[in-house]
């Protein structure tokens, strides 16, 4: 079967609701796509530089959230160079799609622009928070106003026009709310300070959003409780910024190693600012833990800096021979899917022993002999979320039955060739005419 044809399989599979996968572990190699965090930070700063082609995304195999952002910032431009704002602007309007990133990114920066925007989003982002933006907008000279029937979510207009200065943001919130900020601030030629109330969690993303600011020529200094934005003109970029291979996407696959395949990933960076690549160190150290001898077998998962590895890195716990402890993940409720909740459905359909608390979840991962099937068969309600379809194809791998997957074109917010690639490593999925 060709390229052409598997991509139409797939979108029939697609069309259908579910897909099944048979058991069976996944042997090459596979080339993951462009990191997703760094994408966005990059368009953002290539557009305020002037040229959003100075990010070189790879388009073709973009997931939506990309493409939402890109679509955003060039409408944002075409409108900026077709006229001059005023108060009275009929506000443009952004479709964020799903993407949470988009519009936690862009709020500060049509804000700090003063170009009047109405953002809409669709699926859980109209419910996704946005409200600690609520403080830094006061004074500001920007207004944020709700246009839905509660006052509480999307629609969201902005007006007005955001000054340089000081302002203060929780550092126990998502980071995209400070990278935000930052990347939006860096446009004035004026300084500002950011401050944080609080200790900063996903700090890694916040050093990315660091790291690509100054690859665009921006002077940001990194000081106690918070950052520095000295307004210095930029120096200008003159070629693309070249984006890295993802450590959130890879770890699907590393997580599927983990259990018995052979997958290599040859484009994997040595170094990065991205915090997922945790996910290398934290499979070694479950590993580590599930062959101890003697003694209680206890593995702990911090996931403050890193909730998105959270569903696949819960595959692997299952099925080692240990008790893992996944701690301080209290925000993954708020992701596309409540992740706590879905994530242990997941586990609990998989055959494996999994209580959830308010802030993590505790998985008692089982003992199997070399080559064993670990987990039992059956249908996975993913509620749309990409993780949960991608982490449920890595434990079908050693299921011991087919593993039906609910909406798995969910993989086109962030990894859209997620199955295209599963089926060249010789991955086994098929349909059926189901409720």
């Amino acid at each position: 079967m060709d390229k052409e044809q598997q991509k139409i399989r797939l979108s029939a599979l697609f069309n259908a609701g579910k897909l099944g996968i048979e058991p069976g572990k996944l042997t090459g190699s596979v080339s993951v796509p462009q990191s997703k965090s760094v994408a966005h930070r990059a368009l953002i700063m290539a557009f305020l530089a002037g040229d959003v082609s100075l990010a070189k995304v790879d388009l073709e195999h973009a997931s939506d959230d990309i493409l939402a952002t890109r679509a955003a910032l060039l409408k944002l431009q075409e409108y900026a160079d077709r006229k001059e704002m005023s108060e009275d602007d009929t506000p443009l309007q952004i479709d964020c799609k799903e993407s949470g990133s988009t519009l936690r990114f862009l709020i500060p920066l049509v804000a700090v622009l003063g170009i009047p925007t109405c953002f809409v989003g669709h699926g859980r982002l109209p419910n996704r928070p946005i409200k600690e933006y609520e403080g830094v907008f006061e004074n500001s000279g920007a207004q944020m106003i709700y246009r839905d029937e509660n006052g509480l979510s999307l629609p969201l207009e902005i007006k007005g026009k955001m000054r340089a200065g000081e302002y203060t943001l929780p550092g126990n919130v998502s980071s995209q709310y400070i990278s935000g900020l930052l990347m939006a601030l860096s446009h004035e030629q004026e300084a500002s300070r950011i401050r944080l109330s609080t200790k900063l969690e996903s700090e890694p993303y916040v050093n990315m959003t660091l790291d690509v600011m100054r690859a665009f020529g921006c002077e940001v200094v990194s000081e106690k409780g918070g950052y520095y934005l000295t307004g210095a003109p930029k120096t200008k970029r003159e070629s693309a910024f070249a984006i890295e291979a993802d450590y959130s996407q890879a770890a699907f696959w590393l997580v599927a190693d983990y259990l018995g395949s052979a997958v290599v990933l040859p484009d994997l960076p040595s170094k990065t600012a991205q915090g997922d690549q945790a996910i290398e160190t934290l499979l070694a150290g479950l590993r580590k833990a599930g062959r101890k001898e003697g003694g209680e077998k206890i593995f702990e998962m911090d996931a403050s800096d890193v909730p998105d590895l959270v569903p696949v890195f819960a595959v692997a716990a299952a099925a080692t021979d240990c008790e893992t402890h996944i701690v301080h993940a209290e925000r993954l409720a708020l992701k596309e899917s409540d992740r706590l909740a879905s994530t242990a459905g997941m586990l609990r359909v998989l055959g494996a022993d999994v209580e959830v608390f308010r802030d993590g979840m505790t998985i008692r991962g089982k003992h199997y002999a070399p080559g064993e099937r670990v987990f039992s068969g059956g249908t996975i309600d993913t509620h749309k979320d990409h993780r949960l379809v991608m982490a449920s194809a890595v434990a079908a791998t050693v299921a011991k039955d087919t593993i039906w997957i609910k909406d798995p074109v969910a993989v086109e917010k962030s990894y859209p060739t997620f199955f295209e690639e599963y089926l060249d490593l010789g991955g086994n999925i098929h349909g059926i005419n189901v409720g």
